[in-house]
């Protein structure tokens, strides 16, 4: 942190409104918060399905993990959220899939329970006032958790992740689904040059003459227990089939990221694997600016807050929400983050 550059004048500021948390589940219990949920928005409503946290013990007290099936959801126009809870609204209980927001509604791809990954898809939409699940999609070639993807001209890009629970090891996946021709399902592409990888940050950017998929990060492990921190990225160009390796170092595993304009934002990340406790330093809280155009970081400043990591961020219009996540290992936070993106004056 010490060695960051000083932010240069960017052409907007971020305002932050960090007032509102998941509701208890039970009377005055508060909220734990969960890792690895899925997350968007379904009409003009924040949905936060899923996840997985320690209620009881901390991992290095003995404690055992929790899946959820819960689904909160709120609407976002005022300041403090209304939130409203479906329990065991999910089909089972999931954590650590893909979200992929569409116009019909969140699109939950993969994921895993404490024995085994998914090659579930399915549709979170709401009609008549109600919330349903659409299980109308082909399922993934393979089981996959902890993967990443993003939508990219009507295309579902998903790339790494694992297969196993039992064991884990991290994949150099990629897989498309075309939603003009969903019966064609899944399709295998080339994979990127470079390490397997979960944990991994993606986004698209479809704007401009040539639309790409981006892959930062992440790390590669082995059920041998061999484990690495990535700081890599890599860009495809589905015109020419072709993936380029950027320049550059991308300290981002297990964060967020979302486009604005030709700019990449990064939110948080992990750089160094320490064991659990309550001394732990905590996950990194920078936020960074990556400009696609000139391909170098342009702004860099640290956060007033903890940035959670294995967490979404949903994106509507000038505002995106960071949806609860873990802030330390095996601690999650009940926070969401809300962030507006506001233009500054010339």
């Amino acid at each position: 942190m010490d060695n960051l550059p000083l932010p240069c004048q960017l052409e907007w500021e971020i305002q932050w409104n960090n007032s509102n948390s998941l509701p208890s589940l039970q009377d005055k219990e508060e909220n734990r918060g969960v890792a690895g949920v899925f997350s968007g928005f379904v009409g003009n409503e924040l949905i936060i399905a899923g996840g997985a946290n320690f209620p009881d013990k901390m991992p290095w007290e003995g404690g055992k993990k929790n899946w959820e099936r819960t689904l909160y959801h709120a609407h976002t126009d005022t300041m403090d959220f209304q939130w409203g809870i479906i329990t065991d609204f999910l089909p089972a209980a999931i954590a650590y899939g893909v979200s992929i927001q569409l116009a019909e509604g969140l699109l939950c791809i993969g994921g895993c329970d404490m024995k085994r990954c998914f090659d579930d898809v399915f549709l979170i939409y709401k009609e008549g006032g109600v919330f349903k699940i659409s299980y109308d999609w082909p399922s993934l070639p393979v089981p996959l958790a902890n993967a990443t993807g993003a939508l990219l001209n009507n295309k579902i890009y998903i790339a790494g992740g694992q297969e196993k629970m039992s064991e884990e090891n991290a994949t150099n996946h990629f897989f498309v689904l075309d939603l003009d021709h969903k019966d064609k399902g899944w399709v295998a592409l080339p994979s990127w040059d470079g390490n397997a990888r979960g944990y991994a940050v993606s986004v698209a950017i479809e704007n401009g003459e040539s639309p790409v998929f981006y892959l930062f990060s992440g790390r590669d492990y082995r059920s041998s227990g061999y484990v690495e921190i990535l700081t890599d990225g890599h860009m495809y160009d589905p015109f020419v089939n072709r993936w380029t390796r950027l320049q550059g170092f991308f300290p981002v595993m297990a964060g967020t990221a979302f486009v604005h304009s030709e700019n990449i934002v990064f939110l948080g990340g992990v750089t160094k694997l320490f064991p659990g406790s309550y001394e732990h330093p905590g996950f990194e809280n920078i936020l960074r600016v990556y400009d696609r155009i000139s391909h170098r970081f342009v702004h860099e400043e640290i956060l007033p807050f903890s940035v959670p990591v294995t967490t979404n961020i949903a994106v509507r219009e000038n505002n995106f929400y960071i949806t609860s996540g873990e802030i330390k290992p095996g601690i999650r936070t009940p926070s969401v983050y809300e962030g507006q993106i506001i233009p500054l004056e010339k």
